[in-house]
């Protein structure tokens, strides 16, 4: 009896401690839930708080963002007013921005998942750009662009120099910013957010590029103006209605000089008055240049730039020079026509001592064109003169200079077409400075194919003309280059397929002069020599030629670390020659090996378009 009086007590004692345990239990639960409860409303309104401010921060940067914009555009043009007034508006926004996103309750909620992502984005923009308008505040009422802009014939080194200081500072700023916004990672955020960093993010970067680019300019800029000296230049004007791989016939030539910052025109020359002709190359060329393009790029000053090459055409135009007793040029810069129509937008019509008016209009027309119409009669009989044409270039010259030198009333115009013209292999520098040549180093502007594939793999098409006239002004070309680099297991390929279009009709061909002509080929037909370059290291595996009246292989061979095949065809009026090339890359390399595809070729009279195809590349 007692016995099942104990084991009952026991039972009832075991099942008061489990009900306490229940108890404790629950109770602990309800304290977790309640605590957690508690953490969710305090999130929620962590969370509540932080996006209000952020409806506050959208507001003040939704207008900052193309203030900020649109303030190098009117620092260039000059509107010196309007962009301390943007600046000082871009700071009102952007401190307002930035308040909201400095506390403690706005970085704690960052931690929230989700959310927080998208709250460190938009501290991040607004931070950026609060660092934008203190650089703005600062520097935009010491921006005077007119540094760049020759007053009667001279550069004022020292506000260059103001300029150089500011540059540098901001080139480091947009850097750090721009690094900034590259470190978020876009991929967790809103698509609202994703949209308002990345038009922030396009905004930083093109200023960043823009002073990336411009600093180093500035540095050297005073220098290469003959700050505490004397600089000389060789202006050498490239025709492109007679094609040279380069551009064109250089037939126009100039000496300048810069001392301190004073700009001058000191002499003129022209491609005839110099001993054409020649029995062997007036400086030496080294065995692959020499195999590919044959002597006659050193025994003729028209063919000096016919390799693409243009360090090779300085040494060349170098040794002519010389023998012809002119002054000695530390630098050579070389543009033609149609990037002298692109600056003509900035300084207006210039009117000529004989009569024309040079406009960005006519410029390319009247240049490589009518000039052969207009000037130099052919008597029957006799020796062609093309004395009359060679005044009329230089008197155009002189005059082009001389409205540059005095400044130009468009900067923002002008900076424009030095870039178009930079951007397609117009204009080229060569120089004897150092620093100079390191930052032309890999750019169209050093006038030099790179030296490897990395970052970019470059093929080129170049064409020469072999007519011995001015025909090319009628001459188009386009480029299809296709790559299966970002597909093939191994050794990838490239495929060239080029277009070269005779446009002169019947008519126009029985109307042409002399000088345009040439007494080498039927009127209207045009000799090209079409020169194909792989990309570094690679080697070229078949060509072909349709349509043409003739083809044929000139030469092949390696040249610049490339194999190259040079090829004759003669179009007659009116017909297509189509050139195609196949290559393919070195044994051992795979596609991973090659940067991405570009093809750079010969600057013609008209944009010669290309047309990249390659698979599987983004």
């Amino acid at each position: 009896m007692s016995t099942s009086n104990q084991t009952r007590a026991s039972l009832r004692e075991a099942a008061d401690r489990r009900d306490r345990r229940r108890s404790r239990r629950r109770s602990i639960v309800w304290i977790v839930v309640s605590v957690l409860i508690a953490l969710v409303a305090a999130v929620l309104v962590v969370a509540g708080i932080a996006v209000s401010k952020a409806l506050t921060v959208r507001d003040a940067l939704t207008p900052a963002v193309p203030i900020a914009s649109g303030l190098p555009s009117k620092v260039v043009s000059g509107d010196a007013a309007g962009a301390t007034a943007d600046a000082a508006s871009l700071k009102e926004l952007s401190e307002k921005a930035a308040d909201q996103t400095s506390g403690a309750d706005w970085r704690v909620a960052e931690w929230i998942p989700f959310l927080g992502p998208n709250l460190s984005a938009i501290r991040t923009a607004a931070e950026s750009i609060d660092e934008i308008s203190d650089f703005a505040v600062a520097a935009v009422p010491n921006l005077d662009l007119a540094a760049f802009r020759p007053v009667d014939g001279a550069v004022d080194l020292a506000a260059v120099r103001r300029l150089e200081e500011i540059a540098s500072d901001g080139a480091a700023i947009f850097a750090s910013i721009n690094d900034r916004i590259d470190a978020t990672d876009r991929g967790a955020l809103l698509p609202q957010v994703d949209s308002a960093l990345g038009s922030l993010d396009d905004a930083v970067s093109g200023v960043d590029d823009t002073l990336g680019t411009l600093a180093p300019i500035l540095d050297v800029l005073p220098a290469a103006l003959g700050e505490g000296g004397t600089r000389t230049y060789l202006l050498m004007f490239q025709g492109n209605s007679e094609l040279r791989a380069s551009g064109g016939n250089p037939a126009a030539l100039a000496l300048v000089t810069a001392t301190d910052g004073r700009i001058e025109l000191t002499t003129q020359a022209t491609s005839v008055q110099f001993a054409n002709a020649r029995p062997e190359s007036i400086s030496p060329l080294d065995d692959e240049t020499e195999n590919i393009y044959s002597d006659i790029i050193g025994r003729w000053i028209p063919n000096l730039t016919a390799t693409p090459d243009f360090p090779t055409s300085v040494d060349i135009i170098r040794a002519w020079w010389a023998d012809e007793g002119l002054p000695p040029f530390d630098d050579v810069i070389s543009t033609d026509p149609v990037a002298l129509s692109y600056l003509l937008k900035a300084t207006g019509p210039i009117p000529l001592s004989t009569g024309e008016t040079l406009t960005s209009e006519n410029a390319v027309s009247l240049l490589l064109n009518e000039v052969y119409f207009n000037y130099g009669e052919i008597v029957p009989g006799e020796p062609a003169d093309g004395a009359a044409q060679d005044m009329f270039f230089a008197a155009a010259a002189a005059q082009i200079f001389d409205t540059l030198t005095k400044g130009v009333s468009n900067p923002m115009a002008f900076l424009d077409g030095l870039r178009r013209a930079s951007d397609e292999g117009r204009m080229k520098i060569w120089s004897s400075n150092e620093q100079i040549e390191a930052m032309l180093s890999g750019t169209k502007l050093a006038g030099t194919l790179p030296q490897s594939n990395d970052p970019q793999t470059i093929s080129g098409v170049y064409f020469n003309d072999t007519t011995g006239a001015k025909t090319d002004y009628y001459a188009d070309a386009t480029v299809t280059s296709s790559t299966d680099q970002c597909t093939a297991s191994g050794a990838p390929t490239f495929q060239q397929t080029i277009i070269f279009e005779n446009n002169i009709t019947p008519d126009q061909a029985a109307a042409l002069p002399y000088f345009i002509t040439g007494r080498h080929y039927r009127p209207g037909d045009i000799a090209t020599d079409v020169v194909v370059y792989t990309p570094v290291g690679a080697t070229i595996e078949s060509w072909n030629v349709e349509g043409a009246q003739s083809s044929k292989l000139m030469s092949e061979g390696t040249h610049l670390g490339r194999s190259v095949v040079r090829i004759s065809v003669v179009t007659t009026p009116q017909t297509a020659a189509t050139i195609t090339v196949s290559m393919k890359g070195a044994d051992g390399t795979t596609g991973a090996d090659y940067g991405d595809y570009d093809v750079w070729t010969t600057p013609m009279v008209r944009e010669t378009p290309v047309t990249i195809e390659s698979p599987g590349c983004k």
